[in-house]
């Protein structure tokens, strides 16, 4: 039983440390983020999710890098990932810390091998002057029929593939702390709206309690006429109105306050509006083609949506449409500014002008110094992979019998260099 126990857990490890498992989970996650490019995602666009087939928000794929089974994914990437590194490390260990001369020519590198007779004592001069001139650091040791040597050079270079390993499971891991304690959130409002950051939040949560202003929002344009870039001029408040911190914010330029960043996410067109109902008047604000937006007087089944907003920002003018309780369209009509229209004898509206909005994404996010550092990790084991690569010479010298000839066999894997290498060896003997 027990020889079966440990048959079943030496399956388990191979399947663990398996390449082709980490090729088919790389596989997938990665087609599984490519679909969540394509699909909408709550935490980003809300109103674009809130659209997808209830079948693909079932199954998770408006939120999929929230879901159990994504998670899953990356956790089962990191144990094969530390699985595979953890099997390494001693080997890797020793090669760079503990080198060990080669004990018969069977044990040499394959790669490229040769073999030079000549004077045994030349013969070990030459590979000692010729392994210190290029750099090698040379092991060698007597052995029964002669000397024996390793010479390295760049030998940190094979820590590279396992540093990458380690990157990726630090950067899963980053990734796992931002999902498990970040918090996220959406908001879109017009100029001069005030929200509590609680509200705001859609998805974890914050112990922070403070309000959000939006004090200003517009959009530059460059003197071609091409978009510069969206401004949002941002105060948080405290509880009793005090300013904690004011700040415009832009694309690539967020707001950072006690681990909670606020990022410019997108900008649409709305309009002021004044609802008139029985004589009461109230300040409205609309934003274009918005199914979350709308505006519905008290005492009425009436839902009032602002569909098109054209003209410019000085003469707007906009398309509505009015709904009831059955979603009908019941009114529909244009206005300029100034103009007013009244909505089925409930109550009438005045286009006051026009009113820009401004999309801003909100993220706690306590993974971002583990992400960071997971991808200079991963710069360096990149570095030391493809521009740090290890050379490794070997060689047994044999005296041959009762002579001072000695045969010299050689294995490397220099690189590009290998060939001037046993060239240098061989024209050093000859000079000697």
């Amino acid at each position: 039983m027990g020889r079966e126990m440990r048959t079943g857990w030496g399956l388990v490890e191979e399947w663990l440390t398996s390449m082709k498992l980490g090729l088919i989970l790389l596989g997938i996650i990665a087609v599984t983020a490519g679909m969540g490019t394509f699909i909408p995602q709550v935490d980003q666009s809300p109103q674009e999710a809130a659209k997808v087939g209830q079948l693909w928000q079932t199954l998770g794929l408006t939120q999929i890098y929230s879901t159990f089974w994504f998670r899953f994914l990356l956790g089962l990437l990191c144990l094969n990932l530390v699985a595979c590194s953890v099997r390494r490390f001693n080997g890797i260990y020793g090669r760079v810390f503990r080198p060990r001369p080669p004990r018969t020519a069977g044990d040499l590198p394959a790669k490229i091998r040769t073999e030079i007779k000549g004077d045994y004592q030349i013969l070990q001069d030459s590979v000692q002057r010729t392994l210190a001139h290029h750099g090698f650091r040379l092991t060698g040791r007597e052995t029964e029929t002669g000397w024996s040597f390793l010479g390295l050079r760049r030998r940190w270079g094979y820590w590279g593939s396992f540093l990458t390993h380690m990157a990726f499971v630090i950067l899963v891991l980053g990734a796992f702390l931002s999902s498990l304690l970040g918090a996220k959130g959406y908001f879109m409002v017009g100029a001069g709206s005030t929200l509590s950051i609680q509200s705001i939040m859609t998805e974890g949560r914050i112990d922070q309690n403070f309000n959000v202003r939006v004090n200003a929002a517009e959009k530059k344009y460059l003197p071609n006429g091409q978009l510069d870039n969206w401004f949002t001029d941002l105060s948080l408040l405290s509880p009793g109105g005090h300013v904690l911190v004011r700040k415009i914010i832009s694309v690539n330029h967020p707001l950072t306050y006690r681990g909670i960043t606020f990022y410019q996410s997108d900008f649409t067109s709305g309009v002021h509006l004044t609802a008139d109902v029985r004589g009461k008047e109230q300040k409205v604000l609309l934003s274009e083609q918005n199914g979350y937006n709308y505006y519905y007087a008290p005492g009425t089944d009436l839902y009032f949506v602002v569909a098109q907003i054209a003209g410019n920002e000085q003469q707007p003018e906009m398309m509505y449409l009015v709904y009831n309780n059955n979603l009908r369209v019941v009114q529909q009509g244009t206005l300029s500014k100034g103009q007013t229209a009244n909505i089925q004898g409930e109550y009438k509206v005045t286009l006051d002008g026009y009113a820009p909005f401004t999309g801003i994404q909100v993220k706690k996010d306590p993974g971002v110094g583990v992400v960071w550092l997971g991808s200079a990790l991963l710069l360096v084991g990149l570095f030391l992979s493809f521009y740090w690569r290890p050379a490794r010479v070997a060689g047994v010298l044999s005296h041959a019998e009762e002579t001072k000839e000695g045969i010299l066999a050689l294995g490397m894997t220099a690189g590009k260099g290998s060939e001037s290498f046993l060239s240098e060896i061989r024209k050093s003997s000859e000079d000697v």
